[in-house]
């Protein structure tokens, strides 16, 4: 056997190549072709570069935000999914018929940096591959959580609202950390600081929240999907000062005592998380309601 051949029988045996993933593309609206063939080009490499035993992946690529909405609204309505959200994201991923599925609109990456554009399709790959089926979306809380929500005042629906802040910000945590073991850094970096920008309406609902403790609670761990997401960036030394700096502006108009309580809770999760995400989401849950 040659020495490719060798390399490529241990290489099997540990399980790093592996077939790559069909993609089943559903195209809405008018996407024009040279947009779907980099698009495609580019989800190819990363399944290339990536460890993935996935057999299918549908991509949903909608031509404006639009129609981005109307799909969404019919796949909540279809589905029983009570979260409404997705239509803010670049793009995003589920596994709510099965099957992993990242889900594109072209108006909404065009309106980015290039390089945020890219980190976000490369990070929906990375969902796919450790969050790529239903048992990541659906959650059943331990009794030890709902009484410890019980006790910080939240009803079944505000606890739902906090597990899905929670959960969101843990995953992209594990996304983030997978892309970065395997070399995509200046396109994470990239969307990290672009998630931590932020604008009159976050100040605005943080006014309007502060006042109610059920409210304030869940403003905060909204607060840690950016946070998390660029924990693992930050330990890298090149990107670690503009990755805090924005981070610490991000969270300026905020108390002293939650900024620090948000920035010590991103630290210690990220430094906590395991492999195994639902463990990880249960033990973030509970740092949330025990920290904030």
């Amino acid at each position: 056997l040659s020495a490719w051949q060798l390399h490529c029988q241990a290489a099997l045996k540990l399980g790093k190549i592996m077939a790559q993933p069909e993609l089943q593309v559903t195209i809405h609206g008018h996407v024009p072709s040279d947009f779907w063939e980099e698009l495609e080009a580019e989800l190819r490499d990363c399944y290339r570069r990536l460890p993935s035993d996935l057999r299918v992946v549908q991509v949903h690529l909608l031509d404006t935000v639009e129609r981005l909405r109307e799909f969404l609204a019919r796949e909540r309505a279809e589905l029983g999914i009570a979260t409404a959200s997705g239509e803010e994201f670049l793009a995003t991923h589920d596994a709510w018929r099965g099957v992993p599925r990242i889900t594109i609109c072209r108006e909404r990456i065009e309106s980015v940096p290039p390089l945020v554009g890219l980190g976000a399709i490369r990070h929906e790959v990375a969902h796919t591959i450790l969050h790529g089926s239903l048992e990541y979306f659906v959650f059943r809380l331990s009794r030890d959580l709902v009484a410890r929500g019980r006790e910080r005042g939240l009803d079944d629906l505000a606890l739902q609202q906090l597990l899905y802040h929670v959960a969101i910000a843990v995953k992209d945590c594990e996304a983030a950390r997978l892309l970065v073991e395997h070399g995509y850094v200046e396109c994470q970096v990239a969307l990290a600081l672009y998630q931590m920008e932020i604008g009159d309406e976050d100040r605005l609902a943080w006014l309007l929240a502060r006042s109610d403790p059920r409210a304030r609670l869940i403003y905060l761990a909204a607060q840690l999907k950016p946070l998390l997401f660029a924990q693992p960036l930050r330990r890298l030394t090149a990107f670690s000062r503009p990755l805090e700096e924005r981070a610490r502006a991000m969270l300026a108009f905020l108390p002293a005592e939650e900024r620090e309580g948000l920035t010590t809770l991103a630290e210690r999760v990220a430094s906590s998380l395991g492999d195994d995400t639902r463990q990880n989401i249960e033990m973030a849950l509970w740092s949330v309601l025990t920290l904030l």
